[in-house]
């Protein structure tokens, strides 16, 4: 949870990098924790979504969904997942990653620099 980008980190023995990690949409924490309906996942994606989207008009911007199919994949709140998913793809210039996609563009982009 350290930043909307990837970041290189210096440790004893050789750097690491930090891939982007979010709390405020973690299924856990929201639905097992907090105790919110399921709409608030749906909500806060959609949010944090908007402002990352804006802010990626000049760079990458990277947004986690912390999802578990026990909790987000239970019938009362797997609509809530698919129109979030829904949303995001029907925007231009988004991209579906794992981590290791990731990690494999930002390694190239700082190789290119």
């Amino acid at each position: 949870m350290l930043d909307d980008q990837p970041v290189m980190l210096k440790t004893r023995s050789k750097p690491i990098v930090n891939l982007p990690y979010t709390q405020e949409c973690n299924d856990v924490a929201m639905m097992l924790i907090q105790h919110h309906k399921a709409r608030e996942y749906y909500d806060r994606a959609i949010d944090q979504f908007e402002q990352l989207y804006a802010d990626a008009a000049g760079s990458a911007r990277i947004m986690a969904l912390v999802v578990h199919p026990y909790i987000m994949g239970a019938p009362h709140r797997l609509k809530y997942l698919r129109n979030v998913l829904s949303c995001f793809r029907d925007r231009r210039d988004v991209l579906f990653w794992t981590g290791a996609e990731i990690l494999d563009w930002y390694l190239s982009q700082r190789d290119a620099s």
